[in-house]
């Protein structure tokens, strides 16, 4: 049943963003998670039941991942950088696609397009801060290790989270599409 919801959630993506092609850079931050979630099947790692977050469909789908939820799982600071109606009126995020467990279990991928590097380093900042809540939610639990061992990467204006059980290869999936 896992396998088929998630050959059904790539094959959704697949369809909404067209394959990453050389002569349309840069890549759609949907076709990165599409390649992280992949890896995962590939080396079978546990991909629970989970939501999955884009900005890039429209406002009014469920899917839609609006600036309110952004800031309720990236905190206070994050308000405002989907949008521009931040303080300074500034879009740190051009596009971002989040996939987020529905169980007790730490899964947890996002994918940010930023408008520059400054919108990256804020963005990167606001990732840190939730693999410390993460950590800090799942320490003395079964799935600690897990929690703690959550993963970033920054390239160029790309940043990339992951919280999964082996998140080195998942996050070599990123950067293969990330080139």
């Amino acid at each position: 049943m896992r396998r088929l919801r998630l050959s059904l959630l790539l094959l959704i993506l697949t369809l909404l963003f067209p394959a990453c092609r050389r002569d349309v850079p840069p890549p759609t931050a949907s076709e990165v998670l599409t390649a992280m979630l992949a890896a995962m099947e590939e080396t079978a790692q546990t991909i629970p039941a989970g939501v999955l977050r884009l900005t890039a469909t429209p406002a009014d789908s469920p899917d839609y991942l609006t600036d309110t939820f952004f800031s309720a799982l990236y905190g206070e600071a994050a308000r405002g950088l989907l949008t521009a109606e931040g303080e300074d009126g500034y879009r740190a995020v051009n596009d971002a696609t989040l996939f987020l467990s529905m169980s007790a279990y730490p899964c947890e991928l996002a994918v940010f397009r930023c408008s520059d590097v400054r919108g990256a380093a804020t963005v990167a900042g606001l990732c840190r801060s939730r693999l410390d809540t993460l950590a800090r939610g799942f320490k003395g639990s079964e799935w600690e290790d897990v929690a703690a061992g959550g993963q970033i990467i920054v390239e160029g204006c790309f940043v990339v989270m992951v919280v999964a059980e082996d998140p080195r290869g998942v996050l070599e999936a990123a950067r293969g599409v990330l080139g």
